[in-house]
């Protein structure tokens, strides 16, 4: 697993464990309002991290991988129901001072959350980590083959 796989995992189970105890408390109590507030903004920086760091590498990757390509289709398509839903159970939480949803809203939305998270962590994730350790193998050797010994490329310090 990399650095970026293992960070999005733990991202994945802190929000669905903010969802978990928010269902669990009540929704219409006040420290459950706040832990769905917490969770849209985890959800939120979750979403910015994915695109800015593992999608730019699976699309790029996808261009020579037509089985990739397929996958990422078919989940960015989900992604994008699966945002949508959640974006607008987040924005209803609190209209005025009225809540709207209920302990079972919350039970739907992990449920939809949590299967999201499956299907990325099983298919895509293992992906991003296989072209992670593809493109270390491929400096590791560029390393062995040139015949020079790590800091080789560097100028000698002579000290006097």
């Amino acid at each position: 697993m990399t650095n970026l796989t293992s960070t999005l995992r733990l991202q994945h189970l802190f929000i669905s464990n903010l969802l978990e105890a928010a269902q669990w408390i009540g929704v219409e109590k006040l420290d459950a309002q706040r832990k769905l507030k917490a969770a849209k903004i985890h959800l939120l920086a979750h979403f910015k991290l994915e695109d800015t760091l593992l999608y730019p590498v699976l699309f790029e990757a996808a261009e020579k991988n037509t089985e990739l390509k397929y996958t990422l289709q078919f989940l960015e398509k989900d992604m994008a129901g699966v945002s949508k839903v959640m974006m607008s159970f987040f924005e209803q939480c609190h209209i005025g001072s009225t809540h709207h949803h209920t302990t079972v809203d919350v039970g739907n939305i992990l449920f939809l959350l949590q299967t999201r998270i499956r299907r990325e962590e099983d298919t895509l994730f293992a992906e991003f980590d296989k072209l992670r350790t593809a493109a270390r193998i491929v400096v590791a050797r560029q390393i062995t083959d040139s015949g020079l010994p790590m800091g080789a490329s560097c100028p000698p310090i002579h000290h006097l």
